[in-house]
């Protein structure tokens, strides 16, 4: 993890972004669990599953459904969802749409050619999602703009001399992550996002009738 009181010595190591999108993505479950739900252990949880049909979508990163490609398939992701709900109702699991997460979790999503760059593991409905989009689409003078610690995950997001500096990291899962772009083109990409992921959740939520899409109060 990089050392709180030292942000130059990992902007000064921070690695160029080649071609970049900032965006939002929808997880796509490809199954459901159908078994009890106290008590239950990490066999119970992957062999109790009945699996879900794949929305006809294109996926930038495998089960990651990416907003900027939505436009134009709404129906398809709208099905999706339905078939979703229908089956958590068929076998009785109110707790499946209790909460965004796992079945209807919403992430940014920061990728470089076709592969993520920063991972967001905490990151599960659209509040937070926004939160984070608005802080890189909003003001671009120098400062730390997002900096968050969650079970040993750690992001630190901050603009210099119009250049945005990530930090992002677990000490279980390898190297951290330190990378610089321009702040503006960052900034017009998620602002871009942002939109993007309002007019989804909107109409989400008026097809399928209920905000499942975020976790309540």
């Amino acid at each position: 993890m990089i050392d709180d009181g030292s942000d130059e010595a990992w902007m000064a190591r921070a690695r160029p972004l080649g071609p970049f999108l900032c965006d939002a993505a929808f997880r796509i479950a490809d199954s459901l669990y159908v078994g009890p739900d106290d008590d239950i252990g990490p066999d119970e949880w992957e062999r109790l599953r009945v699996p879900l049909d794949p929305p006809d979508l294109p996926f930038r990163v495998p089960r990651l459904a990416a907003a900027i490609d939505l436009p134009g398939r709404e129906a398809a992701l709208i099905a999706y969802y339905e078939r979703l709900v229908a089956a958590a109702r068929q076998h009785d699991k109110p707790a499946a749409l209790a909460s965004p997460f796992p079945y209807f979790s919403v992430t940014p999503l920061l990728m470089e050619a076709d592969r993520p760059v920063v991972a967001f593991p905490w990151t599960d409905d659209v509040p937070q999602t926004t939160a984070i989009l608005t802080a890189l689409a909003g003001t671009r003078a120098d400062g730390v703009i997002w900096d968050e610690i969650d079970q040993g995950w750690f992001i630190r997001i901050l603009i210099r001399d119009g250049t945005l500096f990530i930090a992002e990291g677990d000490p279980d899962e390898g190297p951290d992550v330190v990378v610089r772009a321009d702040a503006g083109a960052a900034a017009a990409q998620a602002a871009a996002a942002l939109a993007r992921l309002r007019a989804l959740h909107a109409q989400l939520i008026r097809v399928i009738g209920r905000d499942l899409w975020s976790f309540a109060g």
